[in-house]
């Protein structure tokens, strides 16, 4: 049972810091930080090193011993005992995008929620962490593990940064990874990368462009054609029964635009592919050239269930749950139609089967299919006492379930030993409508009493984590 007297210590301390904890949040999130590789020579650009330096700031402000790591990581340490908890969070976040009512980085408070990008994810969780931290020092809570906290700036576009971490420095005894959803996250899906270009060049579409970045169902897809006045016309009649098609014209040509709702990628229910609108659309067309119009037939069969059943690597297993695949971003390269594909698929398949479906779908349809990644399943065993431990402290902090769940995300947890996700995104009914609110998506947001509730639920649970790695 949770000591009671120092709980209520902890629950004080946190509301005593609650402005504080708001104002460092929104400091960090009203600095763009898009990874973007090599970007002024820094490993993950301008953004990326600005937030990172501005963290170990704030972390070293905060008595840490904490190190800027040549712009790839920061670390801040608290202790030294002859084991390590590790925290770890991300400073990146993934691009703006569309549809904003409210700034991505002019944070603003309402509802009891603040809203930005990287609110949620997962500026919070760096955060959070540096009060449990502080909390730990300045009420002299005894603790026999050295406590890690890892700040990345790459966690969106690839991970290279927790990569030269994992060969750079000792692994963490066990490890919190608070970038899920509550309670317990005892494994992730594999994730695997991979694009597909078009057998032949367009005709008269003469460019198309999607999506921002892979990891997020496209909200916006764009085709370019060129000027002829019956293809407008049939266009824009046949526009009208697609009320997320809008057509254009002006000196370039013809501009189709679809319009979309955006979501993670592990998490597509609910979203609608702006780049399959706008290829179901112009297949359509009976004006348009066959080439053009079977590059977009075959997009749109690609691209009509979230799950790969038209593809034929449809698969589940009962840890995990349905394989999800979803397109993110398409573009144009030499004439021909280019779109990547973002796939989870189950804790107990194998990906090379996967790669396998993949190949023989596309290739005997004449496209090229490339995988471009490929990262494996991480899975920890849901009786593992540490597991139930830490369900056992959320339950009883909040009187919610507390059963651990896997998921399609893809975090740190998958490159470290011993690790799992840990909250901290927000769950339960939000305010804000259909398609914004939520990680990746316009106006992301995160409760304040979230956050403050997961500070008192994070320094719980490591004072007893580390009371288990001693035993």
């Amino acid at each position: 049972m949770i000591d009671q007297e120092l709980a209520a210590r902890i629950q004080q301390y946190v509301s005593e810091h609650e402005e504080a904890i708001k104002e460092d949040l929104k400091t960090l999130v009203r600095i763009p930080s898009v990874s973007k590789r090599g970007e002024d020579g820094l490993p993950f650009g301008a953004g990326c090193a600005k937030v990172l330096d501005k963290a170990v700031a704030m972390a070293a402000e905060k008595g840490f011993d904490a190190v800027n790591h040549d712009y790839w990581y920061g670390t801040a340490c608290l202790g030294s005992g002859d084991k390590t908890i590790g925290i770890f969070s991300h400073l990146d976040v993934v691009p703006e995008g569309n549809n904003w009512k409210y700034s991505p980085y002019n944070p603003v408070e309402k509802d009891g929620y603040i809203i930005g990008r990287g609110v949620a994810d997962n500026k919070n969780a760096a955060v959070a962490n540096m009060y449990v931290m502080k909390c730990l020092k300045d009420l002299n809570i005894p603790l026999q593990s050295k406590i890690s906290l890892y700040l990345g700036v790459s966690e969106e576009t690839g991970m290279e940064d927790i990569e030269r971490y994992v060969a750079e420095q000792p692994m963490p005894d066990f490890s919190i990874v608070p970038d899920t959803h509550f309670p317990v996250c005892h494994g992730e899906k594999g994730i695997l990368n991979a694009h597909a270009v078009a057998p032949v060049p367009f005709v008269k579409i003469r460019s198309v462009r999607g999506g921002v970045v892979g990891n997020m169902v496209a909200d916006e897809a764009e085709a370019l054609l060129e000027k002829d006045a019956s293809l407008m016309e049939e266009l824009v009649k046949l526009s009208e029964k697609y009320e997320r098609i809008q057509v254009s014209t002006d000196e370039e040509g013809i501009r189709v635009a679809a319009c979309g709702v955006a979501a993670h990628a592990s998490r597509p229910q609910g979203s609608v592919n702006a780049i399959l609108e706008l290829a179901r659309f112009l297949r359509g067309s009976l004006r348009l050239p066959r080439e053009d119009k079977a590059v977009m037939s075959f997009v749109a069969d690609t691209l009509s269930d979230d799950y790969g059943q038209k593809i034929g690597i449809a698969c589940s297993d009962a840890p995990s749950g349905k394989l999800t695949c979803i397109s993110g971003v398409t573009r144009t390269e030499e004439g021909r139609m280019t779109f990547l594909l973002d796939i989870r698929y189950p804790v107990t398949v194998k990906g090379e089967d996967v790669s396998a479906g993949l190949k023989s779908y596309f290739e005997e349809a004449g496209w090229q299919l490339v995988v471009d990644r490929d990262s494996a399943p991480s899975y920890m065993p849901k009786d593992d006492p540490k597991v139930q431990e830490l369900c056992r402290i959320y339950e009883e902090v909040t009187g919610k379930d507390s059963t651990p769940y896997v998921m399609g995300g893809g975090t740190y947890a998958r490159h470290l030993r011993n690790a799992v996700g840990f909250g901290m995104e927000d769950v339960g009914p939000s305010p804000f409508p259909a398609g914004h609110g939520d990680v990746h998506q316009p106006d992301e947001a995160m409760s304040i009493q979230g956050i403050l509730d997961a500070i008192k639920i994070y320094t719980l649970s490591i004072i007893e984590i580390d009371k288990l790695l001693h035993r």
